[in-house]
């Protein structure tokens, strides 16, 4: 469902007349990382510290609305 949701979202956007994923520094980010537990509640506490404060931003005539939206799920190790 999250990713249908994140696939609809984005084709949206590209369906908008003034669509310009360079212009507007549309991202996508794969990061394999090496994580003990207290590595990754780290981790999460970093991003929220980063990531909390944003949603309280009013609208203004400088500010865009944009969509974050970070996934985490352990990966399967590679081959040794």
């Amino acid at each position: 469902m999250a990713v249908a949701a994140l696939v609809a979202e984005f084709g949206a956007y590209l369906d908008r007349d003034d669509a310009d994923p360079a212009a507007d520094l549309v991202g996508f980010r794969q990061h394999a990382l090496w994580l003990s537990r207290d590595e990754l509640e780290a981790l999460i506490a970093d991003l929220r510290a980063a990531i909390v404060p944003r949603p309280a931003n009013e609208l203004t005539a400088q500010r865009a609305r944009y969509l974050l939206s970070p996934i985490l799920f352990p990966a399967a190790e590679p081959p040794a």
